[in-house]
């Protein structure tokens, strides 16, 4: 069984790279039987963006950051829908930065992984 959904937790799904533009994505997608959404409700403020590239005590300010920016009703309920989509299959979440350790979906991660109770 292969992934289901695509959860978009970019802000503003636009891109200069071929096909990653929310909706040549959302098409390519479809092509292949896979829902996405995307979930701007849980992207990252522009403000906060510097600190997941730099590391160290940077990168752990913008993940302080971005989960106190995350503390409001529509992001949790976005988070619930994620928690949701999972139950019902493989579901993939996507951002900008390729390595999650340095993406705010990370913090996404960790949410829905505590409301699965995964660890």
């Amino acid at each position: 069984m292969g992934v289901a959904n695509l959860v978009d937790v970019r802000l503003n799904p636009i891109s200069r790279k071929p096909g990653f533009s929310r909706k040549r994505l959302s098409e390519a997608m479809s092509a292949h039987d896979i829902a996405y959404v995307h979930m701007p409700q849980l992207g990252n403020p522009k403000w906060n963006r510097a600190g997941f590239g730099i590391g160290g005590a940077e990168l752990a300010q913008a993940v302080a950051a971005y989960a106190q920016e995350i503390k409001s009703p529509e992001a949790d309920d976005a988070i619930d829908d994620i928690v949701t989509l999972a139950r019902k299959g493989l579901t993939g979440v996507l951002c900008f930065e390729a390595s999650e350790d340095r993406c705010h979906r990370q913090v996404v991660l960790d949410r829905v992984n505590a409301r699965l109770g995964r660890q």
